[in-house]
């Protein structure tokens, strides 16, 4: 796995990650919502990974270390961390990847390397004001944004 800024040698494997969780949980209870112990666990998979995961692949993880997890029980779960902005949805992919920025509402712009899978996402604050003008034009309300751009990222680039 690709180390995120929140692991480095100072810090601990799992400090950083521990305080996305705590962060994720408050940010539930801000909101009157729960992040229940599986919903947690799901948001710490995708956390862990370093390209989008599918819901399968979670539920795989989940049922080495429970037995059998009821699919469902995985897609509520991901449903629910993408409703509370704690993930994104790669749609070319059908994966999730954890949203880097669940401060604030935000576009998000997922860069994808074709060869490995890894994905980054780099946040912004508005979409693009061209966006927001067609959108405006239209009198359509935009919920949120999420590009996907595809390539091969530089560790790739360097194997080749």
């Amino acid at each position: 796995m690709t180390p995120t800024p929140d692991r480095g040698p100072d810090r601990g494997p799992d400090r950083g990650l521990d305080r996305r969780l705590d962060q994720a949980a408050e940010l539930c209870r801000a909101r009157g919502q729960s992040l229940t112990p599986l919903r947690r666990r799901v948001l710490e998979i995708v956390l862990e990974a370093d390209r989008p995961l599918g819901a399968y692949d979670v539920l795989e993880i989940l049922a080495e270390e429970r037995g059998r997890v009821a699919p469902p029980t995985v897609y509520r779960s991901l449903d629910f961390l993408l409703d509370q902005g704690l993930v994104h949805k790669v749609l070319s992919v059908n994966g999730f990847v954890a949203c880097s920025d669940t401060a604030r509402p935000h576009a998000a712009e997922l860069f994808i390397c074709r060869h490995c899978g890894n994905a980054v996402e780099v946040a912004r604050k508005a979409a693009d004001p061209r966006l927001e003008e067609t959108a405006a034009g239209l009198d359509f309300a935009i919920e949120s944004v999420v590009l996907e751009v595809r390539g091969r990222c530089a560790d790739c680039r360097a194997d080749a």
